[in-house]
């Protein structure tokens, strides 16, 4: 997984609010220099590696 801790310059961590479960937030780990979402923190990244409502809204 990568983490904005490994290159603080490249890697924005974004915090979006569930759209489907209230209280629920997707971590989103955004690269600035493409400006696509590269992970998430939520079951659909980590498990199925399918990108999440909150990943496709950042791009």
């Amino acid at each position: 997984m990568v983490t904005s801790d490994q290159d603080p310059d490249r890697y924005e961590t974004i915090t979006i609010e569930s759209k489907i479960r209230e209280g629920v937030f997707h971590k989103v780990v955004k690269d600035l220099e493409t400006g696509k979402a590269v992970s998430c923190s939520c079951k659909c990244w980590s498990k199925g590696n399918k990108q999440c409502a909150a990943m496709r809204t950042i791009g």
